[in-house]
């Protein structure tokens, strides 16, 4: 049941609704709704410029891949795609760094001259890469034959003779040897 005070209204119609239009709570709230609007619609924009940085930075590395595969296909590497750019180029150090041995071995088999064997071989690939050589040859002639041959091909790098001597190993005259000498790594080898 409704009072009478609750339909007496003393200001005129107009005047009530301007004062609920112009209160300071109303100028506030739309102030605040303002600012809102504006600060939601400037991170929008900094939201929009940031996609269109990204969208050409995705660009540019899917640009770069193409380049490094590109590349890698012309030196020919093999790299699984799904590995990364540095985790190749570690593994391309690596094998270029290494010595290849069998190659060093096949290269010895075709070069030795008759009358020439080894005694032992000892090979360091850490650091500069170095084979040291010790034998013997019925004459010195074989041991100057063999050190020619290794200085041609493209597998050792300055051999140098640390001795030759003559021995006599049961009744006959041997020369005993040691030669050491560099091993080219696996990119400079021919």
């Amino acid at each position: 049941m409704k009072l009478s005070k609750d339909y007496i209204n003393l200001l005129p119609h107009a005047e009530a609704k301007a004062a609920v239009f112009f209160s300071p709570a109303f100028a506030l709230a739309v102030l605040f709704v303002l600012l809102w609007l504006g600060l939601f619609g400037w991170q929008m924009e900094q939201a929009r410029g940031l996609r269109k940085q990204l969208a050409l930075i995705d660009a540019n590395r899917q640009s770069l891949r193409q380049q490094v595969a590109a590349l890698q296909k012309e030196l020919g590497v093999a790299a699984p795609a799904d590995m990364s750019p540095e985790k190749a180029a570690l593994i391309n150090t690596l094998i270029s760094e290494r010595v290849p041995w069998s190659a060093v071995f096949k290269q010895f088999s075709q070069i030795v001259p008759k009358g020439l064997w080894f005694d032992s071989l000892e090979g360091s690939a850490a650091g500069k890469a170095e084979i040291r050589v010790r034998g013997g040859a019925f004459n010195y002639l074989s041991v100057a034959e063999f050190m020619l041959a290794m200085d041609k091909t493209g597998y050792f790098e300055n051999p140098q003779l640390s001795y030759a001597q003559k021995a006599v190993v049961q009744g006959h005259e041997v020369i005993g040897f040691e030669i050491v000498c560099g091993i080219r790594k696996m990119q400079r080898v021919q």
